[in-house]
């Protein structure tokens, strides 16, 4: 997988952490899943280690292994490439493994002559670009993206296949006589630097003020973000999450996948979002959130465990269903009834 053979003490020196004794000289010419098969080639493969799910199958490898600092201690030494964010360090060696470069179909895409649109962005076959909208430079715009009239893009930005960035978001008003009618979308939408959408999302358009993706937010597929919301910079947004009108989410904000977040609701700075969390008031910044309605992790734990009916802890610290009182005979009795 690797382009060529590579040292691991030069993996080591270039992005961090620390090699166990006598893997000086130790060469690496693929990385792997550490339960793939092919870990037993000793001396060849690097397996990353980043949960304690893989522990096991980590033990048993024959392969280096690149290991998150919290589980060092859990795999035998003599094989380890330790560092305090294994996931970044692999992210760093995985970026050496050539990709296919994107190819520029904008000849197949229909963007309207008022758009602005940099000559170094690359736009996909299929995609529409209508009047007024900005796209800034080495974008990648993926088939079938539309972008509306007043979106603005800022540079390096992603946004994949299918995504509609600026479609007037969905406001409405009842009239004196009971018919709803809807409110003009005026605001548009700014994306600012290093922003990825993954495919299929939808960013609406502001009422009078734009919606904002701050910079280098990353959203997996299927998210919603509703009109005049915004993304703080760097957070992070799993799929099928979705952001009602005027919500508010900080920097550095992690929100798990399937969670919703209500109109006008503010979730501070830092803060953790588990999936499919329900938040329907403010989140303080750096809190941990979960359930629904969203609250703080160990009450939602707490909470949930009285719902399942859980009771002391086993040997292991496991939690165990309590007991039932009730007569089987009598059970099997009322069911039978």
């Amino acid at each position: 997988m690797l382009p060529a053979p590579v040292p691991l003490r030069e993996l080591a020196a270039k992005h961090g952490g620390m090699l166990d004794p006598g893997l000086e000289d130790a060469v690496v010419s693929r990385v792997a899943p550490v339960g793939d098969a092919e870990t037993s080639e000793a001396g060849a493969t690097l397996a990353p280690l980043l949960s304690r799910r893989y522990l096991e199958a980590a033990r048993a490898s024959a392969a280096f292994l690149l290991v998150d600092g919290p589980l060092a201690s859990l795999v035998p030494a003599g094989k380890r490439w330790i560092h305090p964010r294994a996931a970044y360090a692999l992210a760093c060696v995985l970026e050496q493994v050539p990709q296919p470069e994107p190819v520029d179909a904008r000849a197949l895409a229909q963007i309207d002559p008022f758009a602005i649109v940099d000559p170094t962005a690359i736009i996909g076959a299929f995609a529409v670009v209508y009047a007024g909208a900005e796209i800034g430079p080495h974008c990648r715009i993926e088939p079938h993206v539309v972008v509306y009239g007043g979106v603005s893009l800022g540079a390096r930005v992603t946004v994949g296949a299918s995504s509609v960035l600026g479609r007037p978001g969905f406001g409405w008003a009842t009239s004196p006589a009971g018919s709803v009618v809807r409110m003009p979308q005026l605001g548009g939408v700014v994306i600012e630097d290093d922003v990825e959408i993954g495919p299929l999302c939808t960013v609406d358009a502001g009422t009078l003020a734009p919606t904002v993706i701050g910079r280098g937010a990353k959203l997996d597929a299927h998210v919603h973000v509703g009109h005049n919301a915004s993304i703080g910079a760097g957070a992070l947004v799993a799929a099928q999450s979705g952001f009602a009108g005027s919500s508010r989410i900080g920097a550095g904000v992690l929100v798990g996948g399937q969670v919703g977040v209500a109109d006008h609701c503010e979730v501070g700075a830092g803060a953790r979002l588990a999936a499919k969390a329900g938040v329907i008031g403010d989140v303080p910044a750096g809190a941990v959130f979960g359930g629904y309605p969203a609250v703080e992790k160990a009450r939602w734990l707490r909470a949930t465990a009285r719902h399942l009916g859980f009771g002391a802890k086993g040997a292991e610290g496991d939690p165990k269903p309590r007991a039932s009182t009730e007569d089987p005979a009598r059970k099997r009795k009322g069911r039978s009834g």
